[in-house]
């Protein structure tokens, strides 16, 4: 087409039709430029269509992410709550007493969980430059203080309940009032020999348990557990919530 107007622009020039020549001129300028527009416009719709081909890709990967921890969640709160309903015994029920030491320091017992919210998609995310690209400014929000605040918050209070639990077991395990195996599967089995017979152990420990300090050893583990369980609760709603919106948002595109 170019190559056709050239022809016709040297032809006009020779014959000296100067308003002629420059309108075919000026019409090989408007094709060029129409044809700059368009490569530019198919250009910009391929790197659309990439874009969201990348977006869909990382919310895909966030809810796989997601579904992960409520699945953790759910085992996370199944065990604070034992823990609670354990360390309650001592309270509700003097019963305690009379079950085996092993039973009792079940009873005793805290553990705390060491699973974190990772977020290595959400970095990748914000690293692409798409963090505010994601959908609808509610799923854009949604997904950013899921991982900052909430994160942050979970993630905190995981280090405080491993902090407390470590302080925990060194005031129940650790101790010159009696001699006991901590509660890991691996201490128990290797049967090392007491130099006090069962039952004056046991006796020693049921004294540091009902003692003011141990019961409120216990007291203050049966609360932060509970903390736990309401930090986990909301975040697994939210966490609940934002698949939902991404499911949605998947729909969409």
């Amino acid at each position: 087409m170019i190559r056709f107007f050239r022809n016709v622009r040297q032809q006009l020039a020779a014959q000296n039709k100067v308003m002629a020549y420059l309108r075919y001129a000026i019409g090989e300028i408007l094709l060029v430029v129409i044809g700059i527009l368009i490569a530019l416009q198919i250009n910009n719709w391929n790197e659309h269509r990439k874009e969201n081909v990348k977006i869909k890709t990382y919310l895909k990967s966030i809810q796989v992410d997601l579904n992960n921890d409520i699945n953790r969640f759910d085992l996370i709160i199944n065990g604070l709550n034992k823990q609670i309903r354990a360390n309650s015994l001592v309270f509700r029920n003097k019963n305690y007493q009379t079950l085996p030491i092993d039973s009792i320091v079940q009873t005793i017992s805290s553990y705390f969980n060491d699973y974190k919210i990772y977020d290595q998609t959400f970095q990748k995310i914000k690293n692409s430059g798409l963090a505010d690209q994601l959908g609808s400014k509610e799923l854009n929000d949604a997904i950013n203080n899921y991982y900052t605040i909430d994160l942050y918050t979970f993630n905190t209070f995981i280090d405080y309940d491993e902090k407390y639990t470590l302080q925990d077991d060194e005031f129940w395990f650790v101790t010159d009032e009696y001699e006991i195996n901590p509660h890991f599967a691996s201490i128990q089995k290797m049967n090392l020999p007491y130099k006090e017979n069962e039952e004056t152990r046991k006796l020693a420990i049921i004294k540091k348990i009902e003692s003011s300090l141990g019961r409120n050893y216990l007291r203050n583990n049966i609360a932060r557990k509970t903390l736990g369980i309401d930090i986990v609760l909301k975040l697994e709603n939210k966490a609940s919530l934002l698949t939902k919106m991404i499911n949605a948002e998947l729909n969409r595109k």
